[in-house]
């Protein structure tokens, strides 16, 4: 469970922001965390000496040139934090090796898959990282209707992989975030009212674990530790090699829709959207955006023909000074867009991630909450104030505010079916700030306590929250305690906010 996924700036200006102000991406999910970290475990005789020599991939060490362009995240926030060792692993055997020497030597370890985890943890100071980037084979069965996809794909070659074998899976909108970290908190996505979480598709995994053994977990070999990476987050029993689901017919067509509205409306429209966003036709996923140059807009995709979305955005487009728009288009052109891919597929990864890849990576912090209550007209003032407050105050840099619906397929599956316990909410909240602005952040958040139901959504990991425990997993918590401890008894993988700690 060991993988990260955790949003590119140009001009000053990264995708997340981008996708707020411009209202045309949507998901704020650009974020999972994967991670492990070292602890004590058994250790086998006669470990290999080197990382090198306990794997057959590459393994970068820290001097080398050009190391630090192995070993960044996507955050530029931890640039200074710099393990020993970047090793690529080719297959699950290399991931064994690489496990069985730091288990060995004592070395801490972390893995990635897109590098995205929003506290930074799948990096660390000294030890090693995994990174996972050629453990990406995307494979259909088309007879039973499930798809094997190894843990280092990241998402739009996921959609493109899929989509080329008639397929798709729900899971966010930001292009190189790893499936691994997505699939591990949670993954919530566009279609995600329609087919589910990311997770909830899941059926199984390949995983390494702390005790050197490749385990294929699935509801008939370790039914217990397949409900744990359904939902408990990144880093927290071994590190996962690949990912099998259960995958959709891919839609033949799908409708994108934007409505805005003007500034002075935001708190109307915020209320609106959140009593309809969370109850509308399942088909239907959106998000909402308060962005820090005083605008406002709710976007979304549509599983259907945009000759509907008349009838079914009314509730929204009758809040004064409303104006929106829509179009048809066939489902991979559309998730490009969505990831904010103008130039085609290679141009749609990081800088220096893959070949012709043109997204450059981002300075932000995020905080998130859950809302399971129609907010009152005092709750959303308070962050119409907020963002107020940003353009007064010239808080540097960029800022918004975004709101994911959930309802739907979310909402259907019960709290403790899967480690995934955010079953009861309208929403997801996620509190975003670029290039400066941390304090605003913080300060927002904190506005905002009286109104939230006090959990946080694991996938945006949030190192300066002290009730994560109960934030992240409620009551599912002491069950991940009971799976971690069985699989993992010496908590080998281990980092700050893993389970048990």
């Amino acid at each position: 469970m060991l993988v990260a996924a955790t949003t590119g700036r140009r001009e000053g200006i990264d995708r997340r922001s981008f996708l707020a102000g411009a209202g045309t991406a949507l998901l704020s999910g650009c974020g999972p965390a994967v991670v492990g970290s070292g602890g004590t475990a058994h250790k086998p005789s006669r470990a290999p000496r080197t990382l090198q020599q306990a794997m057959r991939g590459h393994v970068f060490t820290k001097g080398d040139p050009g190391f630090a362009g192995v070993a960044h995240v996507y955050n530029e926030r931890f640039d200074g934090v710099l393990p020993h060792w970047v090793g690529r692993p080719i297959d699950a055997a290399d991931v064994r090796g690489a496990v069985r020497w730091a288990v060995a030597h004592g070395v801490p370890l972390r893995a990635r898959s897109g590098g995205h985890s929003y506290a930074g943890y799948s990096t660390l100071s000294g030890g090693a990282v995994l990174d996972l980037r050629k453990l990406n084979r995307i494979h259909v069965d088309h007879s039973h209707g499930i798809a094997t996809i190894g843990a280092g794909a990241q998402l739009i070659d996921v959609y493109a992989g899929l989509a080329a074998q008639g397929a798709t899976l729900p899971a966010g909108s930001c292009p190189s975030v790893g499936i691994t970290g997505v699939t591990l908190g949670g993954g919530m996505g566009l279609a995600g009212r329609a087919f589910g979480l990311t997770t909830d598709n899941l059926v199984g995994a390949q995983i390494v674990t702390a005790d050197g053994r490749i385990r294929q977990v699935d509801k008939h070999t370790d039914p217990g530790l397949l409900w744990a990476l359904r939902g408990g987050g990144g880093g927290n029993f071994g590190v996962v090699t690949n990912l099998q689901f259960r995958v959709h017919r891919l839609p033949a067509s799908a409708a994108y829709f934007n409505v805005k509205w003007p500034w002075s409306s935001a708190a109307q429209a915020l209320m609106t959207w959140l009593q309809w966003a969370p109850h509308t036709r399942d088909q239907i996923t959106s998000i909402f955006h308060m962005n820090f140059d005083q605008t406002v807009n709710a976007n979304g995709q549509y599983l259907g023909p945009s000759s509907d979305l008349p009838g079914l955005l009314s509730a929204l487009t009758s809040v004064p000074g409303a104006s929106s728009g829509s179009f048809n288009s066939s489902y991979l052109p559309l998730q490009l867009f969505l990831a904010g891919c103008s130039h085609g597929l290679p141009a749609c990864h990081t800088v220096g991630t893959a070949p012709g890849g043109t997204l450059s990576r981002a300075l932000f912090w995020a905080k998130s909450d859950y809302i399971t209550h129609p907010l009152s007209h005092a709750g959303a003032q308070t962050l119409v104030n907020a963002i107020d407050q940003h353009q007064s105050q010239g808080v540097p840099g960029s800022a918004a505010i975004l709101f994911d619906a959930y309802g739907g397929a979310i909402n259907r599956v019960a709290p403790g079916a899967t480690a995934f316990v955010h079953r009861n909410a309208l929403c997801a909240m996620q509190y975003l700030a670029y290039n400066g602005g941390a304090s605003w952040l913080n300060q927002t958040y904190a506005s905002m306590r009286p109104y939230v139901s006090g959990m946080a959504y694991q996938n945006y990991i949030d190192s300066g929250l002290s009730t994560w425990r109960h934030a992240y997993y409620g009551s599912n918590y002491p069950r991940l305690l009971s799976v971690r401890q069985r699989v993992d008894p010496q908590h080998f993988f281990n980092f700050p906010q893993a389970i048990g700690r």
